[in-house]
């Protein structure tokens, strides 16, 4: 009988408990059930007693409160909080929920604060979501988490619903009464079926929307659906697609924003700074995109907290791993495989991601040059590791670290060389030996960070990185010496080498205010051509010789801090400053103080303007051998004679969001650039009668046009147009005659289309296409005969000059092209499979990829004809496919 009772009197409770949480929770909600109005003027006891009337609230109220016997409202359909708001605008007060009663209470002076910090995670994998929003929607004040999914907002005393939101996820929510300091956790919830893809970040509510002008958050999800040259899916081809921002050419990786080269952007990887992101001669990004979790690209409205280049900032989240359970995801392709595994190591403690993808070209070409003398082989590989342990509530450590390479070689000259037997005695017996030559080009990249919290309000991530980037030549031959076999070396390498150390810290003293600031220390070396040269003669000591320039050391040190915060109820500024020193090898010291400002002013909820100003300061230089990025271009830093490359921009936008899910944007930008670098035209990269530095010719350059963006974020159909008009021209004294001309990737118009279409859960389909105006072209206007000089002591070396008079003054024919490509999904019993087909190229339309002049001789009349064609390097349809698995 007691235990019967017992049991009893727990169920009693356990039912108590139930009814008692629900109605908390229902009645935390009744200050957001809404009042419809008959009328929108009345005392404040007619709409209080219209409330109770219609949501069966009861009041109870001091008699200190300021009632008024008319107001004027503009609201038809009001929540119940948000016509208190208004009822009570002169006389601040909180309001306690108990059940179904409403109890107001004013508020004597300023209301108390409290802190509500936490965390916006994934539901399931307790992956941070960068960049969430998180807000209180009927005050309009919130906040944005950071780069690990932390915030710290503070609210006033009294009932708060605290929301965040994030693309892609279900709105989260947590209800309460806060009395103190709060740690709280979104844990955000995927959708099953994504209604809203946003490319341009998604908008958030009134006061709390951004003032960062010129940039873009890219979904993952939505990069991988992007129709792609081979299936291999490619962050930085995604990127291309979106206005304001260039390919170098057809199928090249490069990135050529608002009239800058792609030396002058900024790539980071977790905040650490890669110097080549590109495979396979720039067809290929070394962005594996299932090891990344976020990518933003920042055009223009620099925040302080990034400096070092002048055109863009590319930054790249990788995967913290899984905390809950072992996932992964395999797949095949024409050109490669890649699987990426991620878990936890100590549930809910510490967590991993590893990632790694491979060619198989040179395995392809071994079985296809198993008959030939000659054999070629090349090969790519990326890998990604990510650790991260919580040492508590307040302390994570996070380890990173990226390999990648690549490599061609090619074996030739095959020779058989006598060998004698271990007697001394000499048989015929023979080794077959090779001339081998191999260029390759990797990147090794590593950090260890420490995030910590102190208090509510600030919080620090403090790196030590390590960044390596090198292109090396080896070349091997045999030859005979003195009639004995002997071997020689000669090894090439260039590249540089950055170890850093930094603090970030953000501090949010309130709603109204998000400060960060920071410095860093960053020790850079670098390497300007090294070229070793090797002789082993048999019998003799091997001679080891260093041609070209030593290992060049530069500390350079940055500092800045930045305030994100409201002006006016309508009006969000971001105001800032970066400083940084760089020193050259006599110990002079450059400097720069960089001022950084942006605004945003929201003339209705659903209409922005905004505007921003930012100086840039780049310390280094890339100095280019070919109108494309080639491994074989030299990183090298300003001198006592080569100033540091500046750059100004201005910059005015406009967001008009049509209806939900539907955003039209305009940007207008002006940038202006000093001290820019050119080869002089009378030398060239192969000339080394002269240093790198009298090579080269300073001058100018100017950047202008706007970018409209029409995007549709919801329903089966999703995408987006981008039309871009912009002119770039360089000006330098000791070219072109001092005249201004276009620079080389000028591109008057492009435009960029972009439509996936969910035919179901298990089928859809993404369509690109693309439009540009041809590059600038340098081409000859005449050639004439060069006859030899009588006085010359060599006959018969008379030969044909070309006259060049204007630089950039041809234009090669207009870039088009269609790209399709299909998904068919489906879920198994382990996990889900994944067919990617497609076609690049869908119309065959031959882009030119460089002109030359060709002779042609009629062989009747031995009249030569010189022509311009083309070449083009993708001139048919390529198909693709790729399989997946999600396990």
């Amino acid at each position: 009988m007691p235990i019967i009772l017992n049991h009893i009197y727990k169920s009693t409770l356990l039912v108590l408990l139930i009814l008692l949480i629900n109605t908390s929770l229902n009645g935390q909600n009744v200050l957001y059930r809404q009042v419809e109005l008959n009328t929108t003027t009345g005392s404040t006891l007619y709409f209080l007693s219209e409330i109770e009337r219609q949501t069966n609230i009861v009041f109870s109220y001091s008699n200190q409160l300021c009632f008024q016997e008319e107001h004027q409202l503009t609201m038809q359909l009001p929540t119940v909080r948000q016509l208190l708001d208004a009822l009570f605008i002169n006389c601040p007060s909180n309001y306690i929920v108990r059940g179904s009663k409403i109890i107001i209470q004013p508020i004597d002076g300023e209301p108390q604060k409290f802190v509500i910090k936490g965390y916006v995670l994934d539901s399931s994998s307790k992956e941070a979501l960068i960049q969430a929003n998180v807000y209180e929607p009927e005050l309009l004040l919130g906040t944005m988490s950071n780069n690990f999914g932390f915030f710290s907002i503070s609210m006033p005393k009294g009932f708060v619903h605290l929301s965040s939101s994030y693309v892609g996820y279900k709105n989260g929510h947590h209800y309460m009464n806060l009395e103190s300091d709060t740690t709280i956790y979104f844990m955000m919830e995927p959708k099953a079926e994504l209604d809203e893809i946003a490319v341009v970040g998604e908008r958030v509510p009134g006061a709390v929307k951004s003032t960062r002008t010129g940039t873009i958050d890219v979904p993952i999800e939505q990069i991988k659906k992007v129709p792609v040259y081979l299936g291999e899916v490619d962050i930085v081809k995604s990127i291309q697609l979106l206005p304001g921002i260039q390919s170098g050419g057809e199928g090249f990786s490069e990135l050529y924003v608002r009239g800058g080269g792609p030396d002058q952007n900024l790539v980071l990887m977790d905040d650490v700074p890669i110097y080549n992101a590109s495979h396979l001669l720039g067809f290929f990004s070394i962005f594996n995109a299932d090891a990344v979790n976020n990518v933003r690209v920042i055009k223009g409205g620099f925040p302080a907290r990034y400096g070092g280049r002048l055109s863009s900032v590319i930054d790249i989240r990788m995967y913290d791993g899984n905390n809950e359970d072992f996932k992964g995801v395999a797949s095949i392709g024409l050109l490669s495989s890649k699987l990426a595994v991620e878990g936890p190591l100590i549930k809910d403690k510490s967590s991993f991601s590893v990632s790694l993808r491979r060619t198989y070209f040179d395995v392809l070409t071994s079985v296809w040059q198993l008959k030939e003398v000659d054999k070629s082989r090349y090969y790519f590989y990326d890998f990604n590791t990510k650790l991260n342990y919580k040492l508590s509530d307040n302390d994570r450590l996070y380890f990173s670290a990226y390999l990648g390479k690549d490599q061609y070689g090619i074996s030739y000259n095959e020779q058989f060389i006598p060998v004698e037997s271990p007697d001394g005695k000499q048989t015929e017996q023979t080794v077959k030996t090779y001339d081998e030559s191999d260029i390759g080009w990797r990147n090794y990249v590593g950090s260890v960070r420490w995030i910590h919290t102190f208090g509510n309000k600030l919080f620090a991530n403090t790196t030590v990185a390590y960044s390596d980037y090198r292109f090396f030549i080896d070349q091997t031959l045999n030859y005979m010496s003195d009639g004995v076999w002997s071997k020689g070396s000669q090894n090439y390498y260039s590249g540089i080498r950055d170890l850093s150390a930094k603090i970030d810290l953000d501090y949010m003293p309130s709603p109204k205010h998000y400060v960060r600031f920071g410095g860093s220390a960053i020790s850079h070396t670098f390497y300007p051509g090294i070229d070793v040269v090797l002789r082993e003669i048999a019998g003799s000591t091997p001679v080891d010789t260093t041609f070209g320039g030593t290992a060049m050391h530069r500390p350079e040190f940055r500092f800045y801090v930045e305030d994100d915060f409201h002006l006016l109820p309508r009006l969000k500024v971001n105001m800032g400053g970066h400083f940084s020193l760089f020193q050259t090898e006599s110990g002079k010291y450059y400097w720069s103080a960089e001022p950084r400002l942006s605004a945003r002013f929201l003339i209705k909820d659903n209409f922005s303007v905004k505007m921003a100003y930012s100086q840039m300061t780049q310390y280094m230089h890339l100095l280019r051998t070919a109108t494309v990025a080639m491994p074989t271009d030299l990183w090298l830093p300003v001198s006592d004679q080569i100033a540091p490359m500046r750059a100004t921009q201005h910059a005015l936008g406009f967001e008009y969001e049509i209806s939900k899910g539907f955003n039209v944007s305009l940007e207008l930008y002006y940038k202006k650039l000093q001290d820019i670098l050119a080869y002089k035209e009378t030398t060239g990269y192969f000339d080394f009668a002269s240093d790198w530095q009298s090579k080269l010719t300073v001058g100018n350059g100017e950047s202008y046009g706007f970018e409209l963006l029409v995007h549709r974020k919801m329903g089966n159909l999703t995408g987006w147009f981008g039309y871009t008009y912009s002119k770039s021209t360089n000006q330098f004294d000791e070219l072109n005659n001092g005249k201004e001309f276009p620079a080389n990737f000028d591109r008057t118009h492009d435009i960029s289309i972009y439509s996936t279409y969910q035919f179901s859960k298990k089928v859809d389909m993404g369509v690109t296409w693309t439009f540009g105006t041809g590059n600038p072209i340098t081409l000859p206007e005449t050639k004439y005969y060069a006859p030899q000089l009588p006085t010359a002591e060599v006959n018969g070396n008379a030969s044909y000059n070309q006259l060049i008079n204007e630089r950039n003054s041809y234009r090669m024919p207009n870039f088009h092209r269609l790209d399709i490509g299909f998904n068919f999904k489906k879920e198994k019993r382990w996990g889900s499979r994944l067919w990617s087909v497609g076609v690049m190229n869908s119309y065959g339309r031959q882009n030119p990829f460089f002109l030359y002049f060709a002779d042609s001789e009629n062989e009747q009349t031995g009249e030569v004809t010189r022509s311009l064609k083309q070449f083009s390097l993708f001139p048919i349809p390529i198909p693709y496919v790729r399989y997946t698995v999600k396990f």
